[in-house]
């Protein structure tokens, strides 16, 4: 579900990951649980959509899919994501 009502004010965007304890079945298109939520929160749609796309493309890595699936902390998360953007840039 999206909600486009709320937008944060000034210029600092939050994307909070959330591993759930048991997946969930949610008519995914793979037929496949769930087991890990994004929250976006955004200043605009334009960032909104930026993130969506990194998001996007981040998790079409089998890779990253299946080091999500083992619910890494907080600083684990952060390194691989810094990891996996410093990668996109020497492309």
């Amino acid at each position: 579900p999206h909600a486009r009502k709320f937008h944060l004010s000034g210029y600092q965007d939050i994307v909070t990951v959330v591993f759930l304890d048991k997946p969930i079945e949610y008519g995914a298109l793979d037929g496949l649980p769930v087991h890990t939520l994004f929250f976006l929160l955004a200043c605009d749609d334009k960032r909104h959509l930026s993130l969506l796309s990194k998001m996007a493309h981040l998790l079409a890595n089998p890779i990253m899919r299946a080091k999500l699936c083992k619910h890494p902390q907080k600083e684990e998360l952060l390194n691989l994501i810094t990891e996996w953007e410093s990668g996109l840039s020497s492309k």
